[in-house]
């Protein structure tokens, strides 16, 4: 870490020489954070900074990015396009990804933890490494916090808790600065912002047998528990609950899913690290890590990542109205495009499974709804899953996505998908886990033989 840190420092020194600066990140949770926190960084050094979220950096968002300002920083993204950057912006650029670093490439301001023995998928985000350049270039440690939500959107817990520089720096900066709190609790979703039944009831990941989508069985088992979720006429919340409710919840809820079947493994499982945030309010999507990062997916995918920035910089009036509204519409079209999977099925190949759904499922979230089908319990975890959705222009969008077993024995997805994009003329780039390409359409069928191909040689 420290050989990471001395460059971090050297490259804050470049910064301090640049003015006219623009934060080009990812449209993600993960790129949202990154870039708030190098406009956090670049105003603390009183630089003047702009900034624009992307969803990949193809050679016709270089082109049209190359005119916004004299110096460029690449946050979540830009080492998978290093020959392109090169080729098609003519002005000096760095770049603070964590992403697979393809063969042979490298660049003299390039901070990334490949670099330094660290894993990218697992062990530090997007914006873990922005997170380093900020207190590189301020001293400071007061964006740590944010550095989790990105850590935790880019699905980066390994057994339910951050690990790494995860774990070993940002986590630690955020709970000394006191806007962070960690501790182990059932870490299902909505247990800050949802009322407690509704918690279990739009349960997807994982689906609760019996519970999910039941409304009357929610309340029964609630009732049976003897766990209050009305007092004085309001709703009680997860986060509400005493630490004895909690534990009499759970052990209700194991006894109930051991009879459903569940493992006692599968339902350990359900216990996790959860991260809360001190200065947010306890029922917003803001106080839970992992609905934080949610809220700011869904400005990205619903094509207003610039309203996720001004939340994860300090906005909680005119932005976070928003980004509440678009988190509404964002669950609302995840839930139209699981069921949609459900009704039409999915496809196999000998080593995958994919679906296409065309104009059917926003491109921009058919990687979410990849994910989310392993969690739902549609689709076996076996082999890695792979969605197709119609892109802008002539293109479709491809997301891959694989389990943590399936990359202990040796997926790769970063490879596969890049060398099947490029058998197609494609672009791609990504993780072993997960990654992501733009093809042609009517490519689909070729694309698909040469992915299946490489996975197989991979597992075996």
């Amino acid at each position: 870490m420290d050989g990471f840190f001395r460059l971090a420092r050297r490259l804050a020194d470049v910064l301090h020489t640049w003015d006219d600066v623009v934060v080009v990140g990812h449209y993600d949770a993960d790129g949202i954070t990154s870039t708030a926190i190098l406009l956090s960084a670049l105003e603390n050094a009183g630089k003047e900074a702009r900034f624009i979220n992307v969803k990949q950096l193809y050679s016709d968002e270089i082109e049209r990015i190359a005119d916004m300002g004299e110096y460029f920083i690449f946050a979540d993204l830009g080492v998978g396009q290093l020959p392109l950057l090169r080729e098609r912006l003519e002005k000096p650029f760095m770049i603070l990804d964590h992403h697979q670093i393809p063969p042979g490439e490298d660049h003299p301001l390039l901070l990334h933890p490949h670099l330094f023995g660290m894993d990218g998928a697992h062990e530090i985000s997007g914006a873990g490494v922005s997170y380093a350049l900020y207190r590189a270039l301020t001293g400071k440690k007061d964006m740590a916090h944010v550095a989790v939500v990105g850590a935790v959107g880019d699905m980066q817990l390994v057994g339910n808790q951050l690990v790494g520089f995860n774990r070993e720096v940002i986590l630690r900066d955020a709970i000394a600065s006191g806007k962070l709190f960690a501790y182990r609790d059932l870490a299902l979703y909505g247990r800050a912002s949802r009322p407690l039944p509704y918690m279990f009831l739009y349960s997807s990941d994982p689906i609760l047998p019996g519970l999910t989508a039941n409304e009357d069985a929610v309340f029964d088992f609630l009732r049976s528990a003897g766990i209050e979720y009305v007092r004085e006429g309001t709703w009680v919340h997860y986060v509400d609950l005493s630490e004895e409710e909690r534990k009499r919840l759970f052990t209700e809820l194991a006894i109930y899913l051991s009879r459903a079947g569940w493992s006692e493994e599968r339902i350990m499982r359900l216990i996790g690290e959860v991260y809360e945030l001190s200065e947010e309010e306890k029922h917003s999507p803001l106080f839970d890590v992992r609905e934080y990062a949610t809220l700011l997916n869904a400005c990205g995918r619903h094509g207003q990542p610039e309203i996720g920035v001004h939340v994860a910089l300090g906005d909680r009036d005119e932005w976070y109205r928003k980004a509440l509204h678009l988190l509404s519409e964002h669950r609302e079209a995840l839930r139209a495009g699981i069921e949609w999977v459900e009704r039409t099925g999915l496809e196999e190949r000998p080593h995958l499974y994919y679906f296409h759904a065309r104009d059917n499922i926003p491109a921009s979230l058919v990687g979410i709804v990849a994910g989310m089908l392993y969690g739902s319990g549609i689709v076996p975890a076996d082999r890695p899953i792979v969605g197709f959705a119609y892109d802008d222009g002539d293109y479709v969008k491809v997301s891959a996505r694989a389990s943590g077993t399936l990359v202990r024995k040796g997926v790769d997805l970063s490879v596969a998908v890049r060398r099947a994009a490029e058998a197609v003329g494609g672009e791609a780039g990504g993780h072993k886990p997960a990654a992501g390409a733009r093809i042609r359409r009517g490519e689909e069928e070729d694309f698909l033989r040469v992915l299946d191909e490489e996975i197989g040689k991979q597992i075996t």
